[in-house]
């Protein structure tokens, strides 16, 4: 009985992070689409309204606010006219909520 009990407690404990990633990782991709994908392209780099996003971490951001790291794309995100005055990109209300910009990074991610 105890051997259950533990196996049970050590499969709950490595299954559940997998499912706050899965959550997470719904809510960053289903944000994208409702908020982003308008203005950008996920799957290449071709350019919409704004830059497409494939392979956008490490790049040179072509609104000329530097390299595309986690801490840039949270300013970013954040709060865009912070960082560039002159940017077409809005800044949107679900963004300022710190969960929702994470899972956005991380499906940003992997692209």
């Amino acid at each position: 009985m105890i051997r259950i009990s533990l196996l049970a407690l050590i499969m709950t404990a490595f299954t559940m992070p997998l499912y706050a990633q899965d959550a997470a990782s719904e809510l960053g991709q289903k944000t994208f689409k409702k908020r982003c994908a308008v203005c950008h392209n996920p799957l290449t780099a071709q350019r919409k309204i704004g830059p497409g996003l494939q392979g956008v971490f490490g790049r040179e951001a072509e609104s000329g606010i530097g390299k595309l790291t986690e801490a840039r794309l949270h300013e970013w995100l954040l709060n865009p006219k912070a960082l560039k005055l002159n940017t077409r990109m809005p800044k949107y209300g679900p963004m300022q909520d710190a969960e929702t910009r994470q899972a956005v990074i991380d499906y940003l991610k992997t692209l």
